[in-house]
Order: C-alpha cells, then structure tokens, then sequence
C-alpha cells in the first residue's frame, strides 16, 4: 500500500470523526437543559470557580438563571452570520484582487518607462552632439581693441597782448 494512500484514508477518518463530533454536539444544543443556572463559589483555599455544576464544598457566592435559547432563532442567527462571513470575505476577496491588479498596472508602467528611458539615452549616445557657437562668442573682440597712444601735447601760441588780441577783444 502507498504511503499517499495511507495519508489520505487517515485524513478522511479524521474528518467523519470530526463530521460526527459536530452533529453530536448540535444534537446536545438542541436538546439541552430546559434552563441553566451558573455557580459562582469560593473555593476552601481561595480560589473563584463559575460553573454550571455546583462543586461540593465550596461556598456559592452568587448563581445566575438563564433562560433556553430558542433553537430556531439560534439557527437563523447562525444562517445570518454565515452568510455576512461570506459576503466579507468576498469583499476582501475582491479589494486583494484589485489591489494585485493595481500592482501589476503599476509594474508594467514602470517596465515602460525604464525601457523608454534606456530607448532615450541610447538615442542620445548615438547621435552626434552639435553645438552651435555664433561668431560674436567665439572671440570676445574680432579685432584688437583701439587704445589710443598718448600724443605729445600740440605747441600753442603764446598769448601776447598785442599780437591779434586786441581784435579778439573787440568782437
């Protein structure tokens, strides 16, 4: 016999085991106590103890009526939270789904946009680089600056009286 084969019958016994447990424990709900009483007792050495059976020797401090619940209203309650479980895990369901496809979108763009950037700067790379200088930038000054050369000063005329001032004064 394979070992498989061996694993898989011991998960189905272990799963009627527990089928059978269930419905042994929904039977004793449906038929349980026409009513319950809780215990709470002091102990001989201290200790609180809450219990449904009341323990020998130990002091009841308060004990508590309940009444049997309803098992038809039980039945609808557990249907109701049944039902609201699925509907959430639904709905995380789907916000994990949509945030999977989110991050995919997400990824493709970023793939995109590394490949149109590598694309670019391969395109850079390859095509020569023109740089365009006009002619007044590449020599600050085409021809040499004029910087006049100082000039011995010009010989003037004395000014005599007499010698055409007096026509000067005059005018």
């Amino acid at each position: 016999m394979d070992l498989r084969q061996l694993g898989h019958g011991a998960t189905l016994v272990a799963l009627a085991a527990l089928l059978c447990a269930v419905q042994v424990a929904a039977v004793a709900q449906e038929t349980g106590p026409a009513d319950a009483r809780i215990y709470q007792q002091r102990t001989a050495d201290g200790r609180t103890v809450l219990t449904d059976r009341p323990v020998a020797g130990a002091v009841t401090q308060r004990t508590w009526q309940t009444a049997p619940e309803d098992a038809d209203a039980a039945r609808q309650r557990r249907e109701e939270a049944r039902l609201e479980a699925l509907a959430v895990n639904e709905r995380i369901q789907r916000q994990l789904e949509a945030e999977r496809e989110h991050g995919l979108a997400l990824a493709q763009l970023r793939t995109e946009a590394e490949t149109r950037l590598v694309a670019e700067q391969a395109h850079a790379d390859a095509a020569p680089t023109v740089i365009y200088v006009p002619t007044f930038a590449r020599r600050p000054f085409p021809r040499r600056p004029h910087i006049p050369l100082p000039r011995p000063p010009r010989p003037r005329m004395p000014l005599h009286h007499g010698f055409g001032m007096d026509d000067v004064a005059r005018r």
